[in-house]
């Protein structure tokens, strides 16, 4: 059986911890504040079903009906939620171990070979480094590489508290003039501007005002987007070359599994920025996607910056 293994990365009055387990982010320190909500051990990682802190691939969101089709040929996925495919299933990236190809101080770089598996083609190569500066950037970059065209949405899925116990008393701010339509199941209908409607985040707005604080949803970011997060006294903010951000807030969370500091893990818990291409978009030609070659360098990089007001 492997063995779970912690990799520190520390920066000025910065800390990260990284698990080979799925490429985990087990905690993001800033002096002695943890801002990441976490389970309490190993063994709850591997059988919870939240994604907490887990890097998602080869595809994050969700695929209608657990098929597509790719070029005149259809693929079979995994029904693991209802009647469709969420964040590629039982074989996600998240839910096995990652080998660790170099360690510095401030960074770790992790590496995973994916068979081809789950109804995905192809085998997928997925390097990630993570990053600590001295100024609280928390830097997630991702390389893949593939033996067949496939698609791919990874991301991580890290959720954040800053502190606070309740998402929605979260003050955010999201730049995005529209956003991805849901049905009932979460599965996307349409782009939607976000003027006059509940989903306004582009000033910044306490996350409970609104919906009752009740979001799962993908924002399409405006040019140069920088996302923040607020509560009394630190500040998150997040930046991404993918063109979509998933902002949930946790409203399904209701599990039996507890944080890392004892308490029960309830909706509402934490709340989650997934930068992403738009869910769905196998099945949806009109939504920004990408469907990696076989020979071609995939990179993309998110960065999470914490500081104090």
């Amino acid at each position: 059986m492997e063995k779970v293994i912690t990799y520190t990365l520390n920066a000025g009055n910065y800390k990260a911890e990284i698990i080979n387990y799925g490429a985990m982010i087990k905690s993001f320190y800033i002096d002695d504040v943890d801002v990441v909500l976490g389970l309490q051990d190993y063994d709850t990682f591997a059988s919870e079903k939240g994604f907490l802190s887990q890097v998602v691939g080869p595809f994050a969101n969700r695929i209608s009906n657990a098929e597509f089709t790719m070029d005149g040929v259809k693929y079979k996925l995994e029904n693991n939620r209802g009647s469709y495919n969420i964040h590629s299933g039982s074989r996600t990236f998240g839910k096995v171990f990652w080998d660790c190809i170099e360690k510095s101080d401030d960074s770790v770089t992790l590496f995973l070979h994916s068979p081809e598996s789950a109804g995905f083609p192809g085998d997928i190569d997925t390097t990630l480094k993570y990053t600590l500066t001295c100024d609280g950037e928390l830097k997630l970059h991702y390389t893949m590489t593939t033996t067949k065209k496939t698609p791919v949405n990874i991301t991580n899925h890290v959720y954040f508290t800053l502190g606070k116990k309740d998402s929605r008393d979260i003050t955010i701010t999201l730049p995005a003039d529209s956003y991805v339509a849901t049905d009932r199941e979460g599965i996307p209908t349409e782009i939607t501007p976000v003027e006059n409607t509940e989903f306004d985040l582009r000033k910044p707005v306490k996350v409970g005002s609104l919906r009752g604080g009740d979001f799962d949803h993908c924002f399409i970011l405006n040019k140069d987007a920088v996302i923040k997060a607020e509560s009394d006294d630190l500040v998150l903010t997040c930046t991404t070359d993918l063109p979509g951000v998933q902002f949930y807030t946790a409203g399904g969370m209701n599990k039996k599994e507890k944080a890392k500091d004892g308490s029960a893990l309830v909706p509402f818990s934490g709340f989650a920025l997934e930068s992403e291409y738009f869910p769905n978009f196998p099945n949806r030609p009109d939504f920004k996607g990408k469907f990696l070659l076989p020979g071609e360098i995939y990179e993309t990089e998110t960065v999470y910056k914490l500081k104090r007001k």
